[in-house]
């Protein structure tokens, strides 16, 4: 049963309805506030780090009381040297030397302290007020928690004076530890002055419960957010009166939200740069992903209960990352000429369509059902499930550009394949392999003959293969062995060990690999959602690990 699904009538679940489900599960065991803190501790570990860490905790043993602004202090008094011999004229002159940078600086400089420290340097002079009032906002609640820990209220009524209270404009505002249940007034206050105030950068999550509260309309005046991210909230249904929406938004993400499928279609269209769009945890609302989008770059269904997944025109899409729940949906690629990464493409869950046409084992592959655009490919795969395993190869010739592949193996006890070694023997080579496949990563174990099966046949294929990831598990040692040897006795010993490509020579023999890497594999799924909205990154699936030799 889905956390925030929809009930019988079609509507989504109600917080009520969701607490006594919980409930229900035993009277042993966790709480229903204790089952979603839990699922809310998930949401806030995928958030980017803030921008300014929180200040350490009060009653901290440092050295830092005596700090003071002014030149005062010598940075060699710990060093032994006389500071009055090295800066005679600076000891007690009192003179505030900081004072006297330029205003740029000393913005720059207030803009990486935390809220409340930056709020204080009013009180140094005249001249550090009008620095602060031009200075651009920084709100973190986790900087206004007081020592006898977080206290929901307070800290809401803070978060929104500090921004009533500054006279410039507003940078970054994030909120995650507190609760909104019953301050309706002070969290419309609040949105109402962010849209005044210019907030670039907004991420708002509401503590549950309840999980269903109305996020003020207040939000859509925000004209000037660069990004987005909102947990836990009704969001506002949009219709043409709000529009247009967001000309400056850049990344957005709804995480456990409830949002209904014309206001994600009207985010996509209406947003125009808008590149990312992350969809996290939400349940039952949004039930459909429709993209049709000019701007996008990236989106992520991360976790969500969606219907299905249609690409229908988005010129401008790089990435479409799937983290998937046990819920079977369709995934359609109509219109992304543009499409590089995809995956986890989950064998078993995803329905794959390409053009209209539904992606089978062992299918004629033509030119409307193939996406040469796609360098980086990752699946979920059971190999003793024959379908799945067989749909690999389909795989191969529908991405016939492939570059990467990775391939997460899941362990079954049941073997209902009636293939083994003879059926990866029988297979012929492709584009994809003859050409452009050049890294391979196996994450999980490969035990069977068919697993085995298939690595041999990746590998013998694999004509310009040059790094092959295995799992270190040591119920992985026989795949490990082979790839080591099919690397050649000289090769294997001499092969440089990298977390990357080889730089070695492309060209391989016709019985395999001949020069390359080998390492390990693994996915951390955490590490993954990061990965995957940051476009700096050329393949959001690679972790660095320690790597076999």
């Amino acid at each position: 049963m889905d956390a925030a699904g929809d009930d019988e009538g079609g509507g989504p679940m109600t917080y009520a309805e969701i607490e006594q489900y919980f409930n229900s599960l035993g009277l042993e065991g966790p709480t229903a506030q204790q089952r979603i803190d839990c699922i809310f501790s998930i949401i806030i570990s995928l958030l980017p780090p803030p921008l300014v860490p929180a200040p350490e905790a009060a009653g901290d043993d440092s050295d830092d009381d005596s700090f003071s602004l002014t030149s005062s202090d010598s940075e060699a008094s710990g060093s032994g040297a006389d500071p009055l011999a090295l800066h005679p004229a600076a000891i007690g002159d009192g003179t505030d030397h900081i004072s006297r940078l330029p205003d740029a600086l000393l913005s720059n400089i207030i803009s990486r302290l935390p809220t409340l420290e930056a709020a204080r340097t009013v009180v140094l002079s005249t001249r550090w007020r009008g620095v602060w009032a031009a200075t651009p906002l920084l709100v973190d609640d986790a900087h206004l928690v007081g020592a006898d820990g977080p206290s929901g209220i307070p800290i809401v009524r803070a978060v929104s004076r500090c921004v009533t209270a500054h006279p410039g404009p507003v940078r970054s505002v994030r909120v995650t530890r507190v609760s909104f249940y019953c301050q309706e007034y002070v969290l419309q206050r609040l949105l109402a002055d962010l849209a005044d105030k210019g907030v670039q950068d907004l991420i708002l999550f509401n503590r549950p419960w309840p999980l269903n509260m109305p996020l003020p309309e207040d939000i859509l005046r925000c004209a000037s957010l660069e990004r987005l991210y909102l947990g836990v909230w009704q969001f506002p249904e949009i219709n043409s009166a709000h529009l247009p929406l967001f000309n400056k938004l850049r990344d957005i993400g709804l995480f456990h939200c409830i949002v209904r499928d014309e206001s994600v279609n009207a985010l996509l269209a209406h947003c125009p740069k808008l590149e990312v769009l992350s969809i996290v945890l939400s349940y039952g609302s949004p039930s459909r992903l429709h993209i049709v989008s000019r701007s996008l770059r990236v989106a992520v269904d991360w976790n969500s209960t969606l219907d299905e997944v249609v690409v229908q025109d988005a010129p401008c899409l790089e990435r479409l990352i799937l983290q998937t729940l046990e819920r079977r949906r369709p995934i359609k690629i109509v219109g992304a000429p543009r499409l590089e990464v995809l995956g986890f493409l989950d064998l078993n869950l995803h329905e794959l369509q390409i053009g209209g046409t539904v992606i089978r084992a062992g299918m004629n592959v033509r030119a409307r059902t193939t996406v040469p655009s796609l360098k980086i490919l990752a699946v979920t795969v059971h190999f003793t499930r024959n379908q799945e395993a067989k749909m690999l190869p389909t795989l191969f010739k529908c991405f016939p550009h492939l570059e990467a592949l990775h391939v997460l193996a899941i362990p079954s006890k049941s073997i209902d394949s009636d293939h083994d070694l003879e059926f990866w023997e029988s297979l012929c080579s492709c584009e994809c392999l003859e050409s452009h496949l050049k890294t391979v990563m196996i994450h999980g174990c490969l035990v069977h003959s068919n697993e085995i099966g298939f690595l041999q046949y990746i590998i013998r294929e694999g004509k310009v293969l040059k790094a092959v990831g295995v799992d270190p598990s040591p119920n992985n040692s026989f795949a490990i062995d082979f790839v080591l040897a099919s690397f050649g006795e000289n090769d294997a010993a001499s092969s440089d060990v990298s977390s990357g490509e080889s730089d070695g020579d492309s060209d391989a023999a016709s019985s395999g690999v001949s020069s390359g890497d080998v390492f390990h594999a693994r996915v951390d799924g955490r590490f993954l959602f990061q990965n995957a909205i940051d476009m700096t990154l050329d393949n959001p699936f690679c972790v660095d690990d320690v790597l076999v030799s």
